[in-house]
């Protein structure tokens, strides 16, 4: 359930408690306020006629016939008589002295609570209460009645004498009590309601904002996630290469230390030997001198190349195309294979020290593997660019190989297809390879150019 939903259902189940609790107190105290106000001026306008009628309770437990007389034309034809239906005269002991009903005259009664604190000088009334034995007439009239208990007081000395209990209809008076309760019911549900529509309104629109800012949430984290998920496989991707050029770089250096032991260090000493021979004044074959000089121009040779594998030029003052004419030039100069560069408009392209290295090996390599291992006179770089990426091919129509053999990564100890992946992936590239055995070989070199103005 949503927030605004659950507000609405525990909100509901409070108000309406609430709103019962709060107009049962509210009627209470309007009930008991309108019949304490009755019952004091009903109280008072008694007192002006039963007082004076009844002193002679001060000396006796008996009204005089005269005093009794005077009550009842009080009560018969007059406007009190038609408000008072019933009435009694107590002794402060609980002995009914004189009443309207004159079968309880002389019995006595066991106080009630509104008895005793009129005998105590209070004035106590109650509204249709008629669970007393001796209101059973009152009760058979069937109309409501206002209960009355008021002290009479001796004249003089203000000493309580006598209890008057009177019963006034009270017709008017419950419908004045039903309207203040109808009143009351409106006035608290009305202000209940009100705070409740108000309360949920404020609720409702939290609770959208919270929906939407929860949806937001679960976008972001989506978004997190994925970003997450993509820098683990960067990472490992990124130690897979740091891990490959680590060991690609001691291979090329065992290569190198290899291609000195077995080519020039091996010229070298026959070179050195022979020089030995004529030192030590020995008489040598006829053609040392011309063998140590063909050993040396060997070595020279040797040396030469090793060194050109080695070096590289200045790549920073090369646009990428005087790089690829760079790597292209220097391989013609050293082989006999025809390269033709398609690489128009491409002076424009503005690449990193990193990724102009990584161009040049790439061309280093893959042309010297056409040349060794393709079986052709000829290949074609091209070059092409898009808004995001520079495209960089080797093709030739020769001696392919399939891709899923371990050749498609051979590792010869130089740069290797293998190394040349692992140069590519360290900086946001990739090398693509497709060759058969039937329709030669294309390497694509493909790098991010906007990497190149980080």
């Amino acid at each position: 359930m949503t927030l605004p939903g659950q507000f609405l259902l525990a909100g509901a189940a409070v108000m309406v408690v609430a709103t019962i609790a709060v107009e049962f107190w509210v009627s209470k105290r309007i009930e008991d306020a309108v019949v304490n106000n009755s019952a004091f001026s009903a109280a008072l306008l008694m007192e002006n006629f039963i007082s004076p009628l009844s002193q002679e309770l001060a000396d006796t437990d008996t009204l005089s016939q005269p005093a009794r007389q005077a009550l009842a034309e009080v009560f018969n034809g007059t406007p009190i008589g038609e408000r008072v239906v019933s009435y009694k005269i107590w002794s402060t002991d609980g002995l009914v002295i004189h009443a309207s009903d004159p079968s309880i005259i002389g019995q006595e009664f066991e106080p009630s609570e509104d008895f005793l604190r009129a005998a105590s000088g209070y004035v106590s009334a109650s509204f249709e209460d008629f669970d007393d034995i001796e209101d059973a007439t009152e009760a058979a009239l069937g109309v409501p009645l206002l209960e009355v208990y008021s002290p009479i007081r001796q004249l003089w000395s203000g000493e309580i004498i006598g209890v008057a209990e009177f019963y006034e209809d009270a017709t008017i008076l419950r419908e004045d009590i039903l309207s203040a309760h109808r009143t009351s019911w409106l006035v608290v549900g009305g202000a209940f309601l009100a705070s409740g529509v108000l309360l949920f309104g404020i609720v409702q629109a939290g609770g959208r904002t919270i929906r939407q800012q929860q949806s937001e949430l679960r976008r972001q984290l989506d978004k997190t996630q994925t970003v997450s998920t993509q820098n683990a496989d960067l990472r490992r991707k990124v130690i897979k290469a740091s891990t490959n050029a680590t060991a690609q770089t001691e291979r090329a250096i065992r290569r190198i230390g290899s291609d000195l032991h077995d080519g020039p260090a091996q010229y070298l000493s026959l070179a050195s030997l022979r020089l030995d021979n004529a030192l030590n004044g020995q008489q040598g074959p006829s053609g040392d001198s011309a063998l140590v000089r063909e050993s040396l121009d060997k070595a020279l040779d040797e040396l030469r190349i090793i060194s050109r594998g080695l070096a590289l030029p200045d790549l920073d003052n090369l646009d990428v195309q005087a790089l690829i004419n760079r790597a292209v030039n220097d391989h013609m100069r050293q082989t006999d294979l025809e390269i033709e560069v398609q690489a128009q408009g491409v002076s424009e392209i503005t690449l990193n020290y990193a990724q102009k290295l990584c161009v040049f090996r790439f061309l280093q390599e893959t042309l010297s593997n056409v040349r060794r291992h393709a079986k052709v006179d000829e290949a074609t770089v091209s070059v092409r660019t898009d808004p995001q990426f520079f495209y960089v091919s080797v093709v030739d129509l020769g001696t392919g190989f399939e891709t899923t053999a371990p050749r498609n990564v051979r590792d010869d100890g130089g740069q290797g297809l293998f190394g040349l992946i692992n140069r590519a992936e360290s900086i946001g590239g990739q090398l693509d390879i497709t060759s058969t055995t039937a329709r030669g070989t294309t390497l694509t070199l493909t790098l991010p150019i906007e990497e190149a103005n980080l």
